[in-house]
């Protein structure tokens, strides 16, 4: 527990502590105050696995739990429980209000890259991932994987834009045909309403000249 205590004062995670809240704390700025379509879309994407990447606490919470058994636990765990609560609730909310504003595959896909991105950072930081790899192509792999990630996300991304893109062109022909059928049937119920002056008038005349 000394340990684990002790990371928690590590300045490095600390400073990536202030920095992914104010990354997140930016998200939200820009999810609720920005007017740019794609910064607002962006925001709502990342919002949710950059939350949810904040790991440490379920992963140390779950440990410090096991190495206090039979013993008395120590006061930081509810706090640790807490925030594996938050983070973890909260960042499935903000997907779910992402789901509901923009394309399901565009929300899971920038879930997804958000999440792992944060959690990797995180590992490196809190963990310190790079010192336990083992070869020199653990150290080609690992940025390797993140990259192809990346370009996964970016493919899922343009997917669900060109699908928006082709729903909205469908959406905007079906109603382009509407009007068009609305005016033909306009048209068609002038034309009748014309017809029948045209035959009243026709026979007001007749009447006419019979007298």
């Amino acid at each position: 527990l000394e340990d684990l205590e002790l990371s928690y004062q590590d300045p490095y995670f600390i400073a990536y502590l202030i920095g992914i809240t104010v990354w997140i704390l930016l998200l939200a700025y820009l999810l609720m105050y920005s007017k740019s379509p794609f910064l607002k879309r962006f925001a709502w994407g990342a919002s949710g696995g950059s939350i949810t990447g904040l790991q440490n606490f379920l992963k140390d919470s779950l440990t410090a739990f096991k190495s206090s058994s039979g013993s008395r636990l120590p006061w930081y765990l509810p706090i640790w429980i807490l925030m594996a609560l938050v983070t973890a609730f909260g960042g499935l909310l903000f997907l779910t209000s992402c789901m509901k504003r923009y394309d399901a595959t565009y929300s899971s896909a920038m879930f997804v890259g958000s999440f792992v991105f944060s959690a990797s950072i995180m590992s490196v930081v809190h963990y310190k991932t790079f010192e336990n790899l083992e070869s020199i192509w653990n150290y080609i792999l690992y940025p390797a994987g993140l990259a192809v990630l990346t370009v996964g996300v970016g493919i899922l991304v343009q997917e669900a834009d060109q699908s928006s893109s082709n729903g909205m062109s469908n959406s905007r022909n079906n109603s382009i045909h509407e009007i068009l059928i609305q005016n033909e049937h306009i048209a068609v119920d002038l034309q009748s309403t014309q017809n029948q002056e045209e035959t009243a008038q026709d026979q007001e005349e007749t009447a006419g000249e019979m007298q």
